[in-house]
């Protein structure tokens, strides 16, 4: 059996908050959610909201998707459990958020340069490259907190999202999901990130992993072989040592 060690990196997964910038990642998922309630207002009580789209989110990571309905669709049909009301609601509180309602989440974004010319490094081997950042959130979230560390110029194969996923890190079938997406078998891809647990749960499915320790996250329970780990240095060496070029 071929050791990992061995076989060739086609495509790369990574992980946003904490790989490829640095963000307060509790306070903006506090500020994010109380802005939602706030355009909401109309419809239900802001602390309602707040309690039932924590609950939402939780559980699109605790419990695995059909594999045909979205997180987005798993969201708000929660919503409408908790509250009552239509998606559509829920739906308009987005949209007039992502109109006016981010710019308070911006100061909590920080670049990590590095980051970046790792990436960019990587397009230059003309194999694909996926944003796998958690996809509990819209893809407008997404893009701003790219935008904001100043990667708004990268381009990845894939972006996961609450729009086109149907599971949640550390699920399996999140993983499984965007390798048969890109059309890549699972060894032959790596996993980037800096969650012992919803990063390295790659790992389930034959995927190489590598941990960025930098602002590591630690999560009781997690018992994920790590082949590899280092800062965004040692990261960089290693995919020059170990890319393929376009296959």
């Amino acid at each position: 059996m071929k050791s990992l060690t061995s076989v060739e990196i086609r495509a790369v997964l990574f992980d946003l908050d904490g790989t490829l910038l640095r963000v307060q990642m509790a306070e903006f998922v506090l500020r994010y959610i109380n802005g939602l309630a706030d355009f909401c207002s109309g419809s239900v009580a802001p602390k309602k909201f707040e309690q039932a789209m924590r609950s939402a989110i939780r559980s699109l990571i605790r419990f695995p998707g059909d594999g045909k309905t979205t997180n987005e669709q798993r969201l708000l049909a929660s919503l409408q459990r908790q509250l009552g009301g239509s998606s559509a609601v829920f739906q308009q509180c987005f949209d007039l958020y992502r109109q006016s309602g981010m710019a308070e989440l911006q100061e909590l974004v920080k670049p990590i340069p590095m980051a970046k010319t790792i990436v960019a490094d990587c397009q230059q081997r003309k194999i694909p490259l996926v944003l796998a950042t958690n996809p509990v959130f819209p893809e407008f979230m997404i893009s701003a907190r790219l935008k904001w560390a100043g990667m708004a110029d990268l381009r990845f194969a894939h972006v996961s999202s609450f729009e086109n996923s149907c599971y949640c890190k550390p699920q399996a079938g999140y993983f499984a999901e965007i390798a048969q997406r890109i059309g890549v078998e699972p060894e032959h891809c790596l996993m980037v990130g800096n969650d012992t647990q919803h990063d390295l749960a790659a790992a389930a499915i034959g995927m190489q992993t590598f941990l960025i320790d930098t602002w590591v996250i630690e999560r009781e329970g997690a018992d994920w072989p790590c082949e590899h780990r280092g800062d965004h240095l040692l990261l960089q060496q290693f995919l020059q040592q170990r890319l393929c070029t376009a296959f």
